[in-house]
């Protein structure tokens, strides 16, 4: 069992060579005690001496200018000064002679003693390293007696002492001694492991693990409380067999998977020892039925292993929360969920199985497409249901991988596309359910959208999740275009045809899109759309650095003129154009550098990632509308012409010239007018949305409005019963259609509200501020003191026209008194 030791010389961890120089420093201490003393002694007397020979300078220089009595006395004092220094040196060099004699005298005696002293120092380290040797050999001789007694607590107390001391001697440079401990931590941690594990597993057998059973509800069986003991006590033992982390052994290596484990595996950790023997008999029950010639490995039928797994944690959920997860707190383990450990072991085996399975059905695109959908379908299931959290490993990383993803982008853009073609070209594609509602293909369109939306939302990585955004972006452009192909057929007669069904989708694809666009979703993906264009924007930069650098470049081997090393040196030389490298390695980069955004970054993101796609609706909206609008318009200004050619000026007798106020009735000629826009806008009320249609009377009330005040307030003029008559039109005929769409109709017709207060005045006010205006436009500084036109106007509720205008409108008024 043990290792046999090889003592060499040269233990420097053990001991430190510099207690020999302390030793030796003693000594010479005791020794030269009294002449170090000395030394010291004449070195402040140096000291004090230079302190007198500055002092002496100072007094010279001062002397040169002071009485000679001074300078006498000065000279008095240096004299002394230097035979104070002379007496002063002498003393030094007596001393200094001194102490090299006792230096001389005790060198022999110091390379006598040295060698003896690092001999001794080496003796104790060797006898150190035995009893270090011994220790480790003793802590193994109490293991074996206490587990020869079944003392299997006390064992594993001298197993944890054990592994503290092989903790303790990693850093040491005997390399014999911490291969001699580590191999001895690592035998005991296989005894320990054999023993355990097999006690287990025959525990395991007992309490009837796995609990399965052939009903769909699976309830824990009944187990002997002595059974369930020991395999708690048994977790607990092999929970302490951890060992170190810089410390691995062939030994501790866990058994293999009955199949081959793809490379894609390598990113689930494995479950600790305890978890991993209650997942082994699901493993090997999983590989056995799907796998191989097995009726249940059906790859047209993948629902079932993932119906399988989910059963399994199902059954096992209740007794690993009740059983396992108290062991691991009690041992410190409270951050390690045996639940979430036990889902990453079957994880693992459904990634294996799907990584086997896609790479054969992926030509099949009903096979391929089942399979995605299964996959998201189990994805969804383990983390909303039983709380697989999203930072373990998933079967996502499957879907993700290189062709597979490839090839799902490919399948996802094909049925969309050939959905779309259906959903147009169908029959009651354009035909809504009520009134104001989108169109069947509208409606199936965000359907479809949504669809994709729930498939990729769940991928871990930006990159992916945004190559499914841009192919929503395709598909709503494609349709988009679609639209407008219709729309143009259609506008002959909008409001007969589907053309209201066209712009009511138009309008809902816009608003979905709106409402998507706050979506915490969709924030967060145009934070990595931002992040991306950046991404890109520096490797096209750096692609063009390359190129720029070897065309210019007489060497093209040269290795200095590669500047770009993100990217392999062949694809640069390939036929793949340099946009299309860009955007990929941009798009590599994000998936490695992409972190999860902050809320404080979120807030800073500025527009949507449907900012382009709503634009371009938004305009196909608001054209499609104004052609309603003008056809509506186009109608009623055809109805106009009688009303157009009414006689405005004509007056009435003496005798009933104030008759006029007591108009009661329309213009006959208005009536088909008003006809038709009643009868156009309550048509389009009942089959446009009600924002569509706010749109569409505001934009038909602004045109009439025009229309009204040039063709035929300004073409004409008016008598006062003309101008009566006009003001009951207005008031009494249009203003009331609009009434149905608002409170205050006349604040949409203002140029036609204002020239019948203008009409309508009585002659003497009239007069005057007529008389207003052509004073103020003849002098204005003269008359900007009395009143303005503007604020005369705007005392009779006239602020729209301006002085200019109402004075054309005030000179067609008729006087009939002349």
């Amino acid at each position: 069992m043990m290792a046999t030791l090889e003592l060499t010389p040269s233990l420097d961890s053990l001991v430190d060579e510099d207690e020999i120089s302390h030793t030796v420093v003693q000594q010479l201490n005791s020794i030269f005690g009294n002449d170090l003393k000395n030394l010291e002694k004449v070195s402040e007397l140096v000291e004090e001496l230079t302190k007198t020979r500055d002092e002496l300078e100072k007094r010279l220089r001062f002397a040169t200018t002071e009485a000679p009595d001074k300078i006498t006395k000065a000279v008095k004092a240096a004299e002394e000064a230097l035979s104070k220094e002379k007496s002063l040196e002498e003393e030094c060099n007596n001393l200094q002679e001194q102490a090299n004699a006792h230096t001389q005298k005790y060198d022999d005696l110091l390379n006598d003693i040295g060698p003896g002293v690092r001999q001794v120092r080496e003796l104790e380290r060797v006898k150190l390293y035995q009893e270090f040797v011994s220790a480790v050999d003793e802590q193994s001789k109490e293991i074996e007696a206490a587990l020869h007694i079944g003392a299997e607590g006390q064992a594993l107390v001298g197993y944890c002492r054990l592994m503290d001391t092989t903790k303790a001697v990693q850093g040491s440079h005997c390399l014999n001694l911490v291969a001699f401990v580590t191999n001895t931590l690592l035998y005991w941690h296989q005894v320990f492991t054999l023993r355990f594990t097999s006690e287990f597993e025959g525990v395991l057998k007992t309490i009837k693990w796995p609990f399965t059973t052939g009903n769909d509800t699976v309830h824990q069986p009944p187990a002997s409380p002595e059974s369930l003991q020991r395999l708690c006590t048994l977790t607990q033992y092999l929970l302490q067999l951890s060992l170190p982390d810089n410390i691995t052994s062939e030994n501790s290596k866990r058994p293999e998977s009955p199949v081959a484990s793809p490379a894609i595996v390598t990113d689930f950790v494995s479950p600790v020892l305890p978890i991993h023997l209650l997942v082994r008999p699901l493993e090997v029950r999983f590989f056995f039925h799907f796998s191989g010639n097995k009726p249940t490995n059906s790859r047209e039928n993948p629902e079932w292993y993932f119906t399988q797994i989910l059963k399994w944690i199902s059954a096992h959920e209740n007794f690993l929360n009740s059983r396992i997860q108290p062991v691991l707190n009690r041992l410190g383990h409270q951050n390690t969920s045996a639940k979430v450990e036990f889902m990453r072991g079957l994880v693992r085996l459904v990634v294996i199985k799907l990584a086997a399975d896609l790479p054969d059905v992926q030509f099949d695109d009903d096979i391929f497409c089942s399979t995605v959908q299964e996959t998201l379908n189990f994805e969804r299931e383990m983390s909303l249901t039983y709380g697989y959290p999203s930072s373990q490993p998933s079967v996502l990383s499957v879907l993700t991988q290189g062709r597979i993803f490839a090839r799902w982008i490919h399948v996802e853009r094909k049925f969309a596309q050939e959905l779309m073609d259906e959903l147009v070209s169908d029959e009651g594609a354009w035909v809504a359910v009520e009134g104001g509602e989108a169109a069947h293909c509208g409606e199936r369109l965000i359907l479809l959208l949504q669809g994709i939306t729930d498939r990729y939302k769940r991928l871990p990585q930006p990159g992916h999740r945004l190559q499914f955004l841009e192919l929503q972006l395709e598909l709503l452009d494609d349709f988009r275009v679609r639209v407008l192909q219709v729309m143009k057929s259609e506008r002959q007669d909008p409001l007969t045809s589907h053309y209201p069904a066209i712009l009511n989708t138009v309008h809902h694809i816009t608003a979905t899109l709106h409402d998507w666009a706050d979506l915490p979703f969709f924030v967060e993906m145009q934070y990595y759309q931002e992040c991306f264009s950046n991404i890109q924007e520096q490797t096209s930069a750096a692609i063009a650095s390359y190129d720029s650098t070897t065309a210019s470049s007489t060497s093209p081997d040269d290795p200095g003129s590669f500047t770009f090393n993100s990217l392999d040196v062949s694809l640069l030389n390939s036929s793949i154009s340099p946009e299309l490298l860009a955007r990929q390695d941009a798009l590599d980069t994000l998936n490695v550098n992409a972190e999860v955004p902050t809320t404080a970054q979120l807030t800073e993101v500025l527009g949507s990632v449907f900012d382009g796609t709503m634009k371009l609706y938004t305009h196909i909206e608001g054209e499609m509308v104004r052609t309603l609008a003008s056809y509506v318009f186009s109608e009623v200004r055809a109805r106009s012409q009688p009303y157009r050619q009414d006689k405005w000026f004509h007056t009435v007798n003496p005798g009933a010239s104030m008759d006029f106020t007591k108009i009661n009735e329309l213009s006959p000629s208005i009536c088909p007018l008003l006809e038709v826009l009643a009868r156009h806008l309550h048509a389009l009320r009942d089959v446009l949305a009600a924002p569509l249609f706010m749109q569409l009377w505001k934009i038909v009330a602004d045109t009439l409005n025009k229309y009204v005040y040039e063709e035929v307030i300004l073409q004409t003029r008016f008598s006062d019963v003309g101008a009566a008559q006009f003001k009951f039109d207005m008031t009494r005929g249009i203003f009331p259609i609009f009434g149905a769409f608002t409170q205050k109709p006349e604040n949409f017709f203002r140029l036609v509200k204002e020239s019948v207060i203008l009409l309508t005045l009585p002659h003497p006010t009239a007069f005057l501020l007529r008389d207003t205006i052509h004073m103020w436009h003849d002098d204005q500084d003269a008359f900007s003191l009395v009143v303005s036109p503007v604020k005369a106007l705007g005392e009779h509720g006239v602020t729209l026209l301006k002085p200019k205008e109402a004075d054309t409108v005030l000179n067609i008024r008729i006087n009939e008194r002349d």
